[in-house]
Order: structure tokens, then C-alpha cells, then sequence
């Protein structure tokens, strides 16, 4: 049964058909410079390096589980190939899965080896946590595999079991109502997409396979379904099945319309193979919606097609909806005769389905065993212990023709009410689904006494402001037109809805379809909610009634964690509650569950109302009615309270000190301060006398607009008493300033503690001297850096807190020593004195996002790239720091700024006096997703090739350079070859750090994008004119 097993395939398409295309591929991400074919002798000659390289990692195959986890590229399929030619099984997890559903599926197959491709640390980092003693390895790149095979000393001999039933891979389900499911696929079930295909109709109709799969050469498919997942699986093996090449996306972006619309009218397939949701986002545009028209049949499966959408693409093509699941495989279907009727499906004689009526007009597709069709009825292969199989599928016929089929959806979605009612609540949730305002609605109500209804909204549809309040009363119509198609006992009154709130989205397959069972247990406090708590008190904690108010607090908190509230867990004691989104729906839930843990007691709901803060909670739940759990004020007093509160300060502009602007970093603070109408004026601290002139000049150079009227430069010396300053000009900042933003340090690598200590250490000081003199208290904003945590080594991102480790210093450092030395003077100026400090730890950063001026080519990332382009090779990775988390200056700038005035209102409500932000970027990417364009601009710039190489090889070819002046000028990288030579270690790089909280209050922040080739080429320009 060679014939059919796969590896056995791809070696005689080499022979036979050696030049023909497999897979086409784009050049580049961004679609511009044309495409690539692939041939069958292509993949071949890698799966064949990678068989050797497999067996020289893991050894010789046994029959064992192998997972690869990768994006959709060549190299994923060649994995599949390989690890099944080298006589392993080929196990492919859903990067989509959670971190225990990627052990649950390691466990049930036993898999201990994991090969995986590029871009997707954060998932194997995960599932590694998940399975400690799993070993890791990442698969070499498609061209590297290609050479790895030419380089061997002959083809690969198979070691795989090509027996029909020998089971060679293993995909899973998608988890619906639990843990993923593995699903082991033999030769034989596998090779039935070639045998589908080639089986005739008594219709004389075609198959949808054949469809899906057309004849002749040339022939080629698109697809966008991941390859862990069946249907992209069943894409690329039935392709290579049946001689049809594939169209595949660039792996990097996240798939959108634009992009698929690009990639048809540049490769025009034959056929297509969408998700539903990108074909609804297609045929919203007819410019879109005409790029469809050069493809014979668009097949769409997973989840329904909304029907105005499936009508639109059924006007310039033929519409297909394909079935199928894990388990069963594809279920042939014959092409329907007319084309309007593309809702529906014509079951294949050779499928042996049967229609078995179920309640109401329903029936569900259940596949009976016949030894006739044993060729053709997959499931039986994966379940050969079966005579019929399930799908709790439910479908209506159509009303004239009863041989075709419309899905309607689960069995098992049938609720019962706790009066012995049944009913489906699939067409209520798609009609209320049908809303321009609803993503997904979730019918709920098992063993209610009645129907309740979940709206996940889709937000991007409507204003940033809208209420849930809102989107109630717009999408009622639809619950209304959806109730009078419902039997008297499905009816959804008003106030049985409920809304998603934006940070918590139903749960959902790869396909999208809506996970019920685990979407009713993520939402059951809001589903405890709407049915008034509905807790079982037995099972409720209670709480003691000696508990103090400190344990009831740390009760409430606990409390509001399990039911779902979103209260940081860093909240003040007296923030109030409904300022974090708590809503009425959630002071159901909290009165109840209080109610259940207080003996003897009964909260209401206007209970929580009238003490929405932690801290009144607890007082008044520890005395209700005296003048402990009340208010200590009387009512007027509370009113007349608050406000005074609110009358202070009305958008009071704020004066800024920023010392040391003439910096890079310092230049673009003072742009973002004097762009931010908050800032009404700015003294400008640095060392030289010409700071104003060279200021002025820079704001120019690069073309940027200012309001110096605003601005006080002021010469200073940190090492001396009052910076140095005439008295006058010291006392009047006293009575202005709100904030200093103290950024001046001499950075010097090295230099020693002592060195920083007369000016920078004894300078911080002096800003600690000038709040407490300050009329306002002024705030000091202290810049630090990543260098004094440098030597942080726990498997997380340093937290957004003060370090007390003086070890956490990089060693022999005096810059991170003295920023760490200074960050703790600010805390304890804090602690002891109420000194107003924020402590900003900075990662690198780079030139400016717009080019303006030129990213300080000395710096080792551009000392690197020019030395590069003088040896003409370049590092494919950066070593330990290859992780780009680095900030553009004027971002940088911006974050600073929005971090100090979100801090100014912080503390004035009364917040931490001492704070810690991390200015680093939350987007990474990895060098060697930057390194081609890198190579590609350098080549256009200088006239001369690049070769991209490991960063062991160019280190190497940086040694060989001398370090005379001359050679220094032309390769600047021969100054800083210490430190590249620390890159090789994989120990001695910085860490991450963690933006959590920075990303809150920094909007700049909140919202940058990764490092990007065209942020790349922009830096690069400034280098090489």
C-alpha cells in the first residue's frame, strides 16, 4: 500500500512530475515583489534534510509521538512528511489551544518531543511550562532544510509502516466541552481524499472534491486554514494527493480581507477555501467582492455564512459549503445543481449518511457502517471498533427538495428548562447574531425556569462610550423578532440579557464557532446574575464573625476575584467600585454571594450601592448601623465633602522641571511636554551654557514646532547646592513646579559607583531637597534603566515595583549600580518624607519613528548594521538580545510625559507616593524576521550583496577585522567587539520587562506597534547618506 502513504507520495511526484509547482509563496510579507513557486522535487529534497537532521536530534524513529507547532509555511508541511518518513507519528497541536489544553493533549498521546518553527515563542514557552520535561526543538528554516538535503549523501531511505491501517498522524478536536481530543489518522484515511475525489456520481454530477480538488496540471487551490487544523490539513495532504498546488499567505501577518483579496488577484487560484468571517468582511466591499470572480468555486466550512453575505459572493462565483470534523474527515457531498441553493448540501451516495428525524423539523446526520463503502467512510478507519457513528448534527430539508440539507446546529446546544421544556436555541442566537452590533449571543437557561441571553458585541461596530444600556436597546428588535419565532417557553424577556463587557469574549473553536459548554462556565457569575445568584450556600466560604476589617477586606477582594469582578488587585481600599465597570448584573451577584457567607445577615443589592468602596463595605458588614459601619460624617457634610474635592484645581496647567534636555532622550520629553496644553511651562536644567541655542537648533533640524515662550533654559550644576542656581531662580521654582523630570546621567559603562556618586547620586538628592521645599510637593520623575535589573534572572519579566536586591545590578557596571542606588533614595524619600517619585526604568532605545534625525550611530545596534555593510555579512540573530522590544525616541519621549501627568493625578487622589513604570516596547519581534529587509536596504544603499549568516559566523568575521583607526572608522563594530562576544552567551541578556501597569496609564504606550522593516529602513537612511 505504498501508493498511498504519504512520504511514498512525495517521492513519486519528484520523479514523475520533478519542475511542477507545489506551493507558491510571496517573496515578501507585504506582497510587493511577486511570488515564489516551490516544486515537488523541492519538497522532497527538504523533507530528506529534515529526516536526517531529525534522526541526528531524536534518533531513529519507533513509532513514537513527535509534535510540530508552527504557522502555516512549507515548512510545516515537509515536518508532517519527515517525522512520518523517519517512522514517528506527526501529533499537530492547535496553536490556538490553552496552556493546560496543550498539556492534556501532550498526556493523552504521550508525546515528550516538541519541533517547532519561527514567531511562536510565546505559545512554546507556554506549553514547555506546561510539560517541564518536554524536549524543545526548533526546526531549521525551509532553505536550510533545502540545502541540508542536496548537501547529503543520498536520498533518505523510508522507515515508515505504509500499511493501510498503520496510524501515522494525530490532530485533535476542538476542545467544545473540554480538553482537546487526540484523533489518530492511518495511511488509508488520509489517502481517502484521493479516492473521494476520483469516485464518480450516478448524477453525473461532480463531487465537491473534485471541485475543491480540480484535474490538470497548473491547477492550483488557496487556502487560509491553519495546518493544525483538519481543514487546512485535508487542504495541503489532498493536494498533494491529487497534483494540485497550493497558495499559501505569508505566515507573519494576521490574516485580514485585504490581504487574501491581494494574494487572489496576484496568484488567481482556481479555488478558494475561507473561513466564513473573512468572506463576510470580502463581501462587504464589491471592489473585494470582484477579486472573488476569477475563482471557479469559494468553499466555505467551520461555522454558517451569513446569508446576505453567501447571496453578494454567490452573484460573481459558485458558492460551496464544505462538512466535515476531525473524526470523520470530509464527508463527500455532490455538487448542487442550482446555484442559489448554496446553503445546502447534497450527500454522495458513498457517504452513507442517514437522516434520522429528531424533534421538530430537525434530523440528525448519523454515518452508518456498510462493508460496500469501507473505502470511503474515513471515520470508520479512525474508529474501526464502530458500526455507526453520531455527529449530533442537526439539519432541515429544504422545502422542495428533500435530498438537499441545511446545517442548523448541535444536538447537544438543547437546553432544559428545570420544568422538563426543551428547545434549540440555535436560531434565536442567529437571528440576534445577525445584528451589526453582535459578534456572537449565547442562549442560556439549563435547569432555569427560564431562557437568559448573553450578547458578545462587536465593539469596533460602535462608539467607544456605548453602554451596555445601549446596546440592550438596539439589539432588542432582533431578541423581539427572534422571540416571535420561538415557542412561549424559549421567550427571552428583557431583563434575562446580559452584555459581554469588552475585556471578556466568548470562548471559541479554531473555527470559530462558539465553545458553549466552556463559554457558560467562563460567564456563569453573569448568568448567576441575571437568575438573581442562584449559589448553593453549603458550597459559599463563610465568613467569621470575629473577622476584623482588614480580614473582611481581604474577603471582599477574594470575594470579587471568584465572581468575576475586574478590580486590579492593586485598587485602593476607598476607589470606588462602579468606577471599574462593576455593574448591576455583578451586584446581584455580589449581595448574593455576601449574603450566603454572612450568617444570620441579608445583603441587598442597595446594600453594595450605598457602600461602593472596599473600605465601606467592610465597615459597615462589620458594624451595620453604628457610627463605624456609616459614614463618620453626616450626609450634608459628605455632599459639601465632595464638592470641595472636585472644585480644586480645575485643569490647573502644570510647570515642569526637565533636567538635562539637550540629550537625546531629554530633547524629545521637552517636545512632547511643549506639545501637551496640560504643561504650561518648562525649565530646562543642563550643564552648558548654549543649552537654549542647541535646543532650538535640534527642534528645527528635525522640523518640529515649539512654543519656547514656554521654556526657561537654565545652566546648572547638579553637584553643587539649589543645581547651582542664583537664589531667586531656585525660590521662584519653589512656588511653581509640579513635576521634575530628572533625566540628566552621564551614561559611561565605565565608570564606577563612586565616580557617579559627587553629581548624579548627591543631584537626585538635591530633586528629593527640592520637593520637600517645594510649595506643591513637587513630584520627581526619575529616568532610570534596565541596567540596574540587568541581572534579574527569574523566568518572568521584572515586575513594575521597587527592587531591594542590590544584586540586581548588572556587575561591574557603575551606571546600573547608581541608577539603582538612586531609584531606592526616591523610595525611601517617599516612605519617610512623602516625596511624590515615580521611577521609569527605560530598555533601549532607538532613533526617532520618523527618521528626523539620526539614531546615534555609535550605539551598538548601528555600529553593527554599518559594519555589516562594510563586511558584507550580517547576523541572522542578535544573540541574547535578540528579542526587539526597542522604543522609537519620540514614543519614548511621549511615554514619559504620559506617565508623569497620569502619576501627578494618581497621587493627588491619594494613590502610592512611589511608583514604578517600565518604558520598554509590549510588541517584540525577533531580529531574524528583520534581518532580510536589513539586508535588502543595505544592498540598495550601498550597491553591494550582503550575505546573512549566523551571529557565531559574523562575530567570527569580526574578529578577522584590525583595530588600526583606519579600519575602525570603516567597521565601528571592532570598538565594541566586547561587547557582541557577551551577545554570544545565552545567559548574558537583559529581561524582559513587564508593562502591565505602564500600558494603562500611557497611551502611547498602550497602543505602539512591534519594530517593523519600514521603522528599520527609516533609521537605516540616516546611516549610510
Amino acid at each position: 500500500m505504498s501508493d498511498i502513504a504519504i512520504p511514498q507520495v512525495v517521492e513519486r511526484l519528484a520523479l514523475t512530475n520533478p519542475y511542477e509547482t507545489w506551493v507558491r509563496i510571496p517573496k515578501d510579507p507585504d506582497l510587493t515583489q511577486g511570488w515564489k513557486d516551490v516544486t515537488y522535487q523541492d519538497l522532497a529534497v527538504a523533507v530528506d534534510g529534515l529526516c536526517y537532521w531529525i534522526e541526528k536530534q531524536i534518533g531513529v524513529g519507533d513509532g513514537r509521538v513527535v509534535a510540530y507547532m508552527g504557522l502555516n509555511d512549507p515548512r510545516f508541511v515537509v515536518a508532517i512528511v519527515a517525522l512520518i518518513k523517519t517512522g514517528y507519528r506527526a501529533l499537530l497541536p492547535s496553536l490556538r489551544n490553552s496552556r493546560d489544553g496543550q498539556a492534556a493533549i501532550l498526556d493523552r498521546t504521550d508525546c515528550n518531543i516538541l519541533l517547532h518553527g519561527d514567531n511562536i515563542d510565546l505559545v512554546v514557552d507556554a506549553t514547555r511550562s506546561a510539560r517541564p520535561r518536554l524536549k524543545v526543538l526548533q526546526v531549521p528554516g525551509f532553505d536550510t532544510l533545502l540545502q541540508l538535503g542536496r548537501d547529503a549523501s543520498g536520498p533518505f531511505v523510508s522507515r515508515n509502516n505504509t500499511a493501510a491501517d498503520h496510524r501515522v498522524l494525530i490532530l485533535h478536536t476542538s476542545g467544545s466541552t473540554g480538553h482537546p481530543k487526540p484523533i489518530s489518522f492511518t495511511n488509508e484515511s488520509i489517502a481517502t481524499y484521493r479516492t473521494l475525489r476520483n469516485q464518480p456520481n450516478p448524477s453525473g454530477r461532480p463531487n465537491t472534491l473534485e471541485c475543491l480538488f480540480p484535474a490538470g496540471s497548473g491547477q492550483s487551490v488557496f487556502t487560509m486554514a491553519p495546518f493544525f487544523h483538519v481543514m487546512g490539513c485535508a487542504v495541503i495532504l489532498g493536494s498533494l494527493l491529487n497534483r494540485v498546488s497550493v497558495i499559501q499567505l505569508p505566515p507573519e501577518r494576521p490574516i485580514n480581507a485585504q490581504l487574501i483579496v491581494d494574494a487572489i488577484q496576484q496568484t488567481r487560484p482556481n479555488v478558494g477555501v475561507f473561513a466564513p468571517s473573512i468572506l463576510e468582511q470580502i463581501a462587504r466591499e464589491d471592489q473585494n467582492l470582484k477579486a472573488l470572480s476569477c475563482l471557479d468555486y469559494v468553499f466555505f466550512g467551520g461555522a454558517p455564512l451569513d446569508f446576505e453575505s453567501g447571496e453578494r459572493i454567490s452573484t460573481v462565483t459558485r458558492v460551496l459549503s464544505c462538512y466535515g470534523s476531525t473524526e470523520m474527515g470530509f464527508i463527500p457531498t455532490i455538487l448542487i445543481k442550482d446555484p442559489r441553493d448554496w446553503q445546502y448540501i447534497d450527500w454522495a451516495p458513498i457517504a452513507g449518511t442517514v437522516m434520522e428525524p429528531d424533534a421538530g423539523e430537525f434530523h440528525e446526520l448519523v454515518i452508518k457502517r456498510d462493508p460496500k463503502l469501507e473505502a470511503y467512510q474515513t471515520v470508520f478507519m479512525v474508529f474501526p471498533e464502530l458500526s455507526e457513528w453520531r455527529t449530533s448534527d442537526l439539519w432541515s430539508a429544504h422545502p422542495e427538495h428533500k435530498n438537499l440539507w441545511k446545517y442548523r446546529g448541535r444536538k447537544d446546544d438543547i437546553i432544559v428548562l428545570n420544568n422538563g421544556e426543551k428547545f434549540n436555541p440555535v436560531i434565536l442566537e442567529s437571528v440576534v447574531a445577525s445584528h451589526p452590533w453582535v459578534r456572537g449571543a449565547l442562549a442560556v437557561g439549563q435547569g432555569q425556569f427560564q431562557t437568559a441571553l448573553i450578547i458578545e458585541p462587536r465593539w469596533d461596530a460602535m462608539e467607544p462610550k456605548t453602554s451596555a444600556a445601549d446596546i440592550i436597546e438596539a439589539v432588542w428588535p432582533s431578541v423581539e423578532q427572534a422571540n416571535a419565532a420561538s415557542p412561549t417557553h424559549a421567550k427571552v424577556w428583557r431583563s434575562k440579557v446580559a452584555v459581554a463587557s469588552r475585556e471578556k469574549s466568548f470562548l471559541r473553536t479554531p473555527k470559530g464557532s462558539i465553545q458553549r459548554l466552556r463559554t457558560i462556565e467562563l460567564f456563569q457569575p453573569e448568568i448567576d446574575a441575571l437568575y438573581g445568584g442562584g449559589e448553593d450556600p453549603s458550597k459559599v466560604q463563610k465568613l467569621d464573625p470575629a473577622a476584623d476589617v482588614d480580614q473582611i477586606k481581604k474577603y471582599l477582594r477574594e470575594t470579587f476575584t471568584s465572581k468575576g469582578l475586574a478590580i486590579p488587585t492593586d485598587a485602593d481600599d476607598n476607589a470606588d467600585l462602579f468606577g471599574f465597570g462593576v455593574d448591576s448584573l455583578q451586584v446581584l451577584a455580589l449581595a448574593s454571594a455576601l449574603s450566603n457567607a454572612l450568617p444570620a445577615r441579608q445583603v441587598a443589592p442597595k446594600d453594595v450601592y450605598s457602600h461602593p468602596t472596599i473600605e465601606s463595605l467592610a465597615r459597615w458588614i462589620k458594624s451595620p448601623g453604628s457610627p463605624e459601619g456609616e459614614s463618620t460624617v453626616g450626609r450634608a457634610d459628605a455632599m459639601q465633602a465632595m464638592v470641595n474635592k472636585y472644585i480644586q484645581d480645575f485643569m490647573r496647567p502644570v510647570t515642569v522641571v526637565v533636567t538635562g534636555t539637550t540629550g537625546s532622550l531629554g530633547n524629545y520629553i521637552l517636545q512632547a511636554l511643549l506639545n501637551d496644553m496640560r504643561v504650561s511651562e518648562v525649565y530646562c536644567l543642563n550643564r552648558s551654557a548654549d543649552a537654549e541655542a542647541r535646543q532650538k537648533h535640534s527642534f528645527e533640524a528635525r522640523g518640529a514646532a515649539a512654543d519656547f515662550q514656554r521654556v526657561k533654559f537654565i545652566q546648572a550644576d547638579f553637584g553643587r547646592e539649589h543645581f547651582g542656581l542664583p537664589s531667586a531662580v531656585y525660590h521662584e521654582m519653589l512656588e511653581r513646579v509640579d513635576i521634575i523630570i530628572h533625566n540628566a546621567w552621564a551614561v559611561d559603562f565605565n565608570k564606577t559607583l563612586a565616580s557617579y556618586e559627587g553629581t548624579h547620586i548627591a543631584g537626585t538628592r538635591r530633586c528629593v531637597n527640592f520637593s520637600l521645599e517645594s510649595k506643591k510637593r513637587a513630584q520627581v520623575v526619575f529616568i532610570s534603566s534596565i541596567a540596574s535589573v540587568g541581572n534579574w534572572r527569574e523566568d518572568y519579566p521584572v515586575p513594575e515595583k521597587m527592587m531591594h536586591d542590590d544584586n540586581l545590578p548588572l556587575p561591574g557596571q557603575g551606571y546600573g549600580e547608581s541608577k539603582h542606588v538612586a531609584s531606592r533614595i526616591l523610595e525611601a524619600a517617599s516612605a519617610q518624607a512623602g516625596v511624590p517619585s515615580t521611577i521609569i526604568r527605560t530598555g533601549q532605545l532607538a532613533g526617532p519613528s520618523d527618521g528626523g534625525i539620526e539614531w546615534n550611530r555609535h550605539e551598538w545596534l548601528p555600529s553593527l548594521v554599518i559594519s555589516s555593510a562594510a563586511m558584507q555579512v550580517l547576523p541572522d540573530k542578535l544573540g541574547n538580545s535578540d528579542n526587539v522590544d526597542w522604543v522609537a525616541l519620540d514614543d519614548a519621549g511621549k511615554t514619559v510625559v504620559e506617565v508623569a501627568l497620569a502619576r501627578q493625578r494618581e497621587v493627588a487622589a491619594g494613590g502610592a507616593p512611589c511608583s514604578v513604570a517600565h518604558l520598554t516596547n509590549p510588541r517584540t519581534i525577533k531580529w531574524e524576521r528583520l534581518a532580510p529587509a536589513v539586508a535588502a536596504h543595505i544592498e540598495k544603499m550601498t550597491g553591494k550583496s550582503v550575505e546573512v549568516m549566523s551571529f557565531e559566523q559574523w562575530l567570527s568575521k569580526l574578529r578577522e577585522v584590525q583595530t588600526t583607526t583606519e579600519d575602525a572608522k570603516r567597521v565601528p563594530a571592532v570598538k565594541l567587539r566586547d561587547f557582541y562576544e557577551g551577545l554570544a552567551f545565552s545567559e548574558g541578556g537583559l529581561p524582559p520587562l513587564a508593562t502591565e501597569r505602564t500600558v494603562r496609564i500611557s497611551p502611547t504606550l498602550g497602543s505602539m506597534k512591534a519594530v517593523d522593516e519600514e521603522l528599520m529602513t527609516r533609521w537605516m537612511q540616516s546611516w549610510f547618506s
